[in-house]
């Protein structure tokens, strides 16, 4: 048996998070912390949207207003995954992640399982009423919803500008021809004929600066994460979980049902 959460719990832990992830990316985060941080902002998106699917359900919110801000969760929590990826592409054996980071997810993904899931996936919208007080979690998720656009053009501001992103020599190089290529492609011939590393860095693997073409496909993945959540806060501004906007006739159930899957933490 999951304990229930108190009715705070949730709203207390998420702001926790936010502060704590402020803190660790203003202080000269490693690539690793950029893939904690990626994947617990994909865990809180997809389980906003299942907790908006409970509560409309219960007839707290608008089902309208929550059909159209399900698919802008969708993809941030996508968008997050993918700069997670390509943030764990350049890690290296050195990669240490914040501690308090570490915590502060830990304590997340806890509460988001005792709050919206079950062994087998998500639990269903009657399960998570039983839980939690609906109203306030929507509240709490809502105000997350916005202070994730901040991490995210923090994320991006670090993605394009940071001097203490590192990886080992090899992986830049690869990676780095590899976005010079596409750019060639596209037209842009800045970085043909380029070195990115020298041959005694690939020799020792050594670790290294992100030039800019190692840096492109991090910008654009934190670029569409910054459109995604640009998009849900817009389609969630409608939303009111206050006690004066409740349903007071029962609504029907979501007609689609969320995929039975928790994403999953390192």
């Amino acid at each position: 048996m999951r304990p229930i959460p108190s009715a705070s719990r949730l709203q207390s832990v998420l702001a926790g998070w936010d502060i704590q992830a402020h803190r660790t990316l203003v202080a000269n985060p490693d690539a690793s912390d950029l893939v904690r941080l990626a994947r617990v902002q994909a865990l809180i998106a997809s389980a906003t949207a299942v907790v908006s699917e409970a509560a409309a359900s219960q007839g707290i919110v608008d089902r309208q207003v929550v059909q159209r801000v399900i698919p802008s969760l969708d993809g941030t929590q996508v968008a997050w995954t993918r700069v997670a990826r390509r943030s764990a592409e350049v890690t290296s054996p050195q990669s240490r992640v914040d501690p308090l980071l570490v915590r502060a997810a830990s304590e997340v993904r806890a509460t988001i399982a005792s709050t919206a899931s079950n062994p087998t996936g998500w639990a269903t919208p009657d399960e998570i009423a039983g839980r939690v007080d609906l109203t306030r979690a929507m509240n709490a998720l809502h105000l997350n919803m916005v202070s994730t656009l901040d991490v995210a053009y923090l994320t991006r501001d670090i993605a394009a500008t940071s001097l203490t992103l590192t990886a080992p020599a090899r992986q830049i190089a690869m990676r780095a021809q590899g976005e010079a290529e596409i750019a060639a492609d596209q037209g842009n011939t800045a970085y043909q004929s380029m070195r990115w590393a020298t041959e005694r860095q690939i020799a020792t693997n050594q670790l290294i600066p992100l030039p800019v073409p190692a840096r492109i496909g991090l910008i654009k993945a934190t670029d569409h994460v910054i459109a995604s959540c640009n998009s849900a806060v817009a389609a969630a501004a409608l939303l009111d979980a206050s006690e004066s906007a409740r349903v007071r006739r029962p609504v029907r159930a979501l007609a689609t049902r969320r995929a039975q899957h928790v994403p999953k933490m390192p």
